[in-house]
């Protein structure tokens, strides 16, 4: 009967032995996989919900300007007429500052802007200079459209609020001569840019 107990004793003994090495072999593993390198929540590459921070390119003391990708892919610039928009950069800094870019297309809620003349509500708005939006070009060139004026802008400079849309390239032509060979090389030398949409002026 004592042989037994000792027996059942060294049994006992091994068992907790062999518990206890799993358990430091488990903990060995987690300290391997979290504590040997650090661990980053917000890194550079990944996924974002509407908005993405970037550093500025340029001095800004005016917020809800449209920027562009900068120099860099960790800069924002502000975005011309004819520049590919990002998105509405809602804050206002210096060089290399940090701000927040609202992302065109990706944002889910309306967007303010800052006119560069009279909106009216209803309007297409399209990019223009400095970072400011206006109504549909009156003049030949290069735009993208951002969205649409939900309220009005009564001068440069005044925000209003855009229901935002994914950036649409713009070609706006000057008005068709009437001469045919001349308007149809004209025509085709605009589609060659592979715009969204065409505008001629009356």
């Amino acid at each position: 009967m004592q042989s037994d107990f000792l027996s059942q004793s060294i049994n006992q003994t091994n068992q907790h032995n062999d518990t206890k090495n799993q358990m430091n072999t488990l903990k060995n593993i987690l300290l391997a996989l979290f504590c040997a390198r650090p661990v980053f929540a917000n890194v550079a590459t990944g996924v974002h919900e509407g908005g993405i921070t970037k550093t500025l390119e340029t001095a800004t003391t005016t917020r809800h300007l449209i920027g562009k990708a900068g120099s860099t892919e960790a800069e924002v610039d502000l975005c011309d007429a004819a520049d590919l928009p990002l998105g509405v950069i809602t804050d206002e800094g210096t060089v290399g500052e940090p701000v927040n870019i609202a992302l065109l297309g990706a944002v889910p809620s309306t967007l303010l802007m800052v006119a560069s003349k009279p909106i009216s509500a209803g309007s297409s708005v399209y990019t223009a200079a400095n970072g400011k939006v206006q109504d549909q070009p009156t003049l030949a060139g290069d735009y993208y459209h951002i969205g649409y004026a939900l309220t009005a802008a009564a001068s440069d400079g005044e925000r209003l609020e855009v229901c935002p849309v994914p950036p649409r390239k713009t070609k706006v032509m000057n008005t068709f001569s009437g001469t045919t060979s001349e308007d149809i090389a004209n025509l085709g030398a605009a589609l060659q840019a592979a715009p969204d949409k065409i505008i001629v002026l009356p």
